[in-house]
């Protein structure tokens, strides 16, 4: 069904496509006749629509014009694109401009040769065009449905969740992620918000176009599903909610992100392991200066912490290149810090001597952390266990007494693992070897002691 009202007059409109400039759409634009007289000032001042977005017009400068715009709906059966859609728009005088969301064409004419007319038939398209909208809403909550998907998938499935990576300090991706993510939806959601009530705007003037400018009656505006006040207000207010939300997360990951780069050091262990006993930290570096200026007692040991080579009770130890899936994996002791535990460390070493002719090889990981409280650190020493021994799969080990730390478990069966607590300090070693753990607990104690500043 067609519809037809005003001629307009018809010119060539001439553009400099080198310069450009952008102007915020004005707070009517979702009303049809406002926005489209919007653009026909701009086009007298010599400023000619380029691209159209949810907040922002492109204008390209040219000569001032008498030109006519016209906003149309496009056809959701139709497979031609946008371009191809305005373009048979071409014979009543008009050209393609642009679209919004693909599914409003904007299209220009001059005064003198073009009528407005909708090539479209049915009243249904605004209808289909409206449906294909509904779920832009549950856009805006992607990255909630994206976290709470991921929380489950880690905590139950893979063993780690928040709090391991909030003390890890590495919390700040997940936040960048979700900021990021949030705020590209959320403004997707706005523009669809605008598209939705421009279509509604356009179906009310099709209607009255078709009843000759008549008023319309308390039925059309039911047919026309116009949106109350009430609701479109708390939709503002959910978007600036959602919006503010989406902009906190993503300046605490930026933050949090610069702060991990800037407070993480790491040593690569190379050679002898027992000439880091008195080589000792590199203190020229700026970052290891300032740690151990704050932290004095760690001078006292290896950057390695416990060094291998005293498990393996071997002076001849010496750090080896392992090789998994095809990339080297060095032997490193690295010191870093986060909200959660401002003090962390972490080191890794493989070792290899020979023995009888023969060469040996064994392997130990060191994690060390200074949390805020006594409580976080016991709650985060079983989120290691999670991660590491999936304790939460029907099965935890049984605490072991200590006269030192508050938690200990110790699993010394094939792989061998400790677990400990003392205070707000937690360590965890992964060992693979041919030695007990449970015969090296002093050296534990000791390295926790002055890691302390004990």
């Amino acid at each position: 069904m067609q519809y037809r009202g005003q001629a307009c007059d018809v010119q060539e409109v001439k553009m400099d496509k080198k310069q450009k400039v952008r102007f915020r759409l004005p707070e009517d634009f979702y009303l049809p006749e406002k926005a489209e007289g919007w653009l026909e000032e701009k086009a007298a001042e010599g400023l000619f629509l380029q691209s159209l977005g949810r907040k922002w017009a492109v204008f390209i400068k040219g000569e001032p014009e008498e030109a006519a715009y016209m906003l149309v709906p496009m056809d959701p059966d139709d497979m031609k694109g946008p371009a191809e859609q305005g373009g048979e728009y071409k014979k009543f005088g008009w050209e393609y401009v642009t679209q919004l969301r693909r599914m409003v064409l904007v299209l220009r004419g001059s005064r003198g040769q073009c009528e407005r007319i909708q090539e479209l038939k049915g009243q249904s398209i605004y209808e289909k065009l409206l449906r294909k909208l509904k779920g832009s809403a549950w856009g805006l909550f992607t990255p909630f449905i994206f976290w709470l998907i991921w929380l489950v998938a880690s905590s139950y499935l893979m063993g780690y969740g928040m709090l391991l990576l909030a003390v890890k300090g590495y919390c700040w991706v997940v936040f960048l992620g979700m900021g990021l993510c949030g705020l590209s939806q959320a403004g997707s959601w706005q523009e669809a918000r605008l598209v939705q009530r421009l279509l509604r705007e356009m179906e009310i003037r099709f209607k009255k176009e078709l009843r000759g400018g008549g008023e319309i009656k308390a039925q059309d505006n039911k047919e026309t599903g116009t949106i109350t006040a009430g609701r479109a207000n708390a939709a503002d207010i959910l978007y600036r909610v959602m919006l503010t939300f989406f902009a906190v997360c993503t300046v605490f990951g930026l933050l949090g992100g610069i702060n991990a780069a800037v407070s993480r050091k790491k040593m690569v262990l190379t050679g002898n392991a027992a000439a880091y006993e008195e080589d000792g930290w590199k203190e020229g570096d700026f970052r290891t200066a300032s740690f151990l200026k704050k932290h004095p007692a760690w001078k006292t040991l290896s950057p390695a912490l416990i060094p291998l080579n005293k498990i393996q009770q071997n002076e001849e130890l010496e750090y080896r290149v392992y090789t998994y899936k095809g990339k080297n994996q060095d032997s490193y002791s690295l010191v870093t810090g986060s909200l959660l535990a401002p003090v962390q460390a972490e080191v890794m070493q493989y070792g290899k001597w020979k023995e009888g002719g023969n060469s040996r090889e064994s392997t130990l990981k060191l994690e060390y952390y200074q949390t805020l409280t006594p409580k976080l650190a016991s709650a985060f020493l079983k989120e290691l266990g999670r991660y590491y021994m999936h304790w939460y799969k029907g099965w935890v080990p049984e605490k072991v007494e200590s006269s030192y730390f508050d938690e200990l478990v110790i699993h010394d069966r094939g792989l061998h693992y400790l677990f400990a607590r003392k205070g707000n300090q937690v360590i965890f070693a992964y060992y693979i070897g041919d030695e007990m753990l449970t015969d090296h607990l002093p050296e534990f104690e000791q390295a926790v002691e002055t890691l302390g500043g004990g």
